[in-house]
């Protein structure tokens, strides 16, 4: 065999660096070596062809589904008679419908690409949008939002998905922070579109327009995704047929996780004994609830605080830029220091609690410190990549990763469905019971989180010393790692991974 770099697994931080030596060669049993320099290549090849692409179907997404907080202002309300107690609603049917289709979803990434799944859901979606157009009455507005809700509920977890399949564990941050800032830059680029449609007056209500231009884009990106998004690094046309074996052995050689079809029950079962699948369900109910009122009612209280109906629009921008700063800086946390993430996310909730704060006891009169507050409120928003690339990174075993993405999706759509409810509209404009709730949220999303850590912290103890932290060198785990790459692994199989923090 080739000579390798003898390393233990510990010494990998995130990863575990099964694919590395200087030649970029096999050898003669067909293990893949891959040299440092051109293993940066190819990722640098996978980047520019996958990230712009999923990028630009996150901000996309994001859009659609926060155009009801749009049109909020622009004359929906009104023009489809709906009342205080109906528009909430609205809002967080959308929900469930994301909740109905999330183990659906689950199941179809699982037996199907997840790429084709991802790229029929944009194109019906984006028909669905594009017809919310024609919503006159309470009715109408929330079948269609229930069915935009049932289409949208794949990106994320296929997202996550593909992700894990092109990306090594400690690489999974970034690019979930690359692609999660298609949202943030979605504020900014709905506020500059919404301002320009307010300015419409014609028989087509502005509002109207607003759907109709963000479904007939979503539409043809659906289009264009069919043939740019490959279904895995084995069919990636993008790639030379050396390049292909090359970007599927790497990430294989750190998991031994293989891109299945099967669906496991035992993997299944594994996911609902693990604590981490209802940690996450948790969080991601209380990182959403305050994300689904302030989706639904963030230019309401931002026109509340005195600004016109334009400048309105405009600070929605405001908003996005803040949402992006915030994705920065969890992104660059987790990259430059080892085992931060979950850090990261306590951090994020504790700038939010600050702001949740502010424009709780701050008096309405303060309007540019209680906007300032919205702005520090945005903070918990940027966790979602993080948390996202911590399921990437620590949970092993397809039908396992994919059940517990589905409960992670179903605690988002739960906290999305209860938040638009917790704003009472006999509480306008102060919503007390909505800030209170949110104020909550913070407080527990930060225990859930480090008591998540210490969980996985204490697993990688209990493993170093049952196995102790030298005894598999790099040679030995590569041979090891090729000769099961059709295993379907879980992390609690496979006791040589130590779990990302």
């Amino acid at each position: 065999m080739a000579s390798t770099e003898t390393k233990t697994l510990s010494d990998t931080k995130d990863d575990m660096e099964c694919v590395t030596s200087q030649s970029g060669q096999q050898d003669s049993s067909g293990i893949v070596f891959l040299h440092p320099a051109e293993e940066r290549r190819l990722v640098r090849k996978i980047d520019f062809h996958l990230m712009p692409v999923m990028f630009l179907l996150y901000l996309f997404q994001y859009l659609d589904k926060t155009s009801l907080g749009y049109t909020a202002i622009m004359g929906i309300i009104e023009d489809t008679k709906l009342s205080g107690s109906q528009y909430p609603w609205v809002s967080s049917f959308f929900y469930v419908g994301f909740l109905v289709a999330s183990p659906i979803s689950a199941i179809a990434l699982v037996k199907f690409p997840a790429a084709k799944v991802v790229v029929l859901t944009v194109i019906i979606w984006g028909g669905i949008l594009m017809c919310t157009a024609a919503g006159h009455d309470f009715g109408t507005l929330s079948v269609l939002r229930i069915l935009l809700g049932c289409f949208e509920a794949a990106i994320n977890p296929g997202f996550t998905m593909i992700t894990a399949m092109w990306y090594k564990p400690s690489e999974h941050a970034l690019r979930h922070g690359i692609w999660y800032g298609g949202a943030s830059v979605a504020y900014i680029f709905g506020g500059v579109l919404a301002y320009g449609f307010s300015h419409i007056h014609s028989a087509v209500k502005s509002w109207q327009f607003l759907f109709i231009i963000f479904g007939a884009v979503t539409i043809i990106w659906g289009i264009v995704m069919y043939f740019v998004l490959p279904n895995n690094p084995q069919t990636a046309k993008f790639l030379t047929t050396e390049e292909r074996k090359l970007a599927f052995a790497r990430v294989q050689g750190t998991r031994h996780s293989a891109d299945s079809r099967k669906w496991s029950s035992a993997q299944f079962k594994e996911a609902l004994i693990d604590p981490r699948t209802w940690l996450f369900f948790l969080l991601n109910i209380f990182t959403t609830l305050p994300g689904g009122g302030l989706t639904a009612f963030g230019s309401i209280i931002l026109k509340s605080f005195g600004f016109s109906l334009y400048k309105t629009q405009l600070l929605t921008m405001s908003q996005g830029a803040f949402l992006l700063l915030f994705v920065v800086f969890t992104v660059a946390v987790s990259m430059s220091f080892k085992n931060a993430r979950c850090i990261s996310i306590a951090l994020l909730n504790l700038i939010s609690l600050a702001g949740a704060l502010m424009i709780k006891l701050l008096p309405e009169s303060d309007k540019i410190s209680r906007l300032a507050g919205l702005w520090l409120i945005s903070a918990y928003a940027s966790s979602f990549p993080t948390i996202l690339s911590l399921i990437s990174s620590n949970i092993c075993g397809h039908t396992k990763k994919a059940t517990v993405n589905a409960m992670l999706f179903l605690g988002f759509c739960t906290g999305y469905i209860i938040g638009p409810q917790t704003f009472l509209a006999r509480e306008a404009p102060g919503y007390k019971t909505a800030f209170n709730v949110m104020i909550a949220c913070f407080v527990l999303n930060i225990a859930i989180i480090l008591t998540m850590r210490q969980l996985m912290a204490w697993w990688n103890g209990k493993r170093d010393q049952e196995r102790g932290q030298d005894n598999i060198v790099m040679g030995e785990a590569a041979e090891n790692a090729f000769e099961q790459l059709e295993l379907d692994e879980t992390d609690w199989q496979n006791k040589n991974i130590r779990y990302s923090l």
